[in-house]
């Protein structure tokens, strides 16, 4: 079987050319695509755990913690302690955090569109289709 026949190394490379791609995106506003992930999910009001956020972006809570820490200090995300369980707290985008995120998302949807302009509606929906069934397959990493 050649290298180009491989699901993995073809799924592998496309993910490095686009991350790539939109690293280069986002550098002049000091955002990492992963950072952007957390952005996107926490620009709901409601606050999200760190756990929940862990899951949310498919990595491990020590990484998170670490991700965290430095949105904090780059005045991104915010805090807030649990009322119901002093031990964990909520995440929050702070007002720099909703802003970023605004002069963002048109960044976001013109990588969308550039990444995408090869494939049909059609095409698109059926490939997130296809990566989702790869994702959620039963296999040990």
């Amino acid at each position: 079987m050649e290298l180009q026949d491989l699901i993995g190394y073809l799924v592998h490379r496309t993910d490095l050319k686009m991350t790539n791609y939109f690293t280069n995106r986002l550098k002049p506003y000091g955002v990492t695509p992963e950072q952007w992930s957390i952005i996107s999910i926490l620009s709901s009001e409601k606050g999200t755990t760190q756990k929940e956020l862990a899951e949310g972006i498919d990595k491990n809570q020590t990484t998170v913690v670490r991700m965290i820490q430095s949105m904090e200090r780059k005045g991104l995300v915010k805090k807030i302690y649990n009322e119901q369980d002093r031990r964990s707290h909520h995440l929050l985008l702070t007002e720099k955090g909703h802003e970023v995120k605004k002069a963002i998302l048109p960044v976001v949807m013109d990588a969308h569109q550039t990444v995408t302009k090869q494939l049909s509606d059609e095409e698109i929906q059926q490939l997130k289709l296809l990566l989702n069934k790869l994702f959620h397959s039963h296999y040990e990493s």
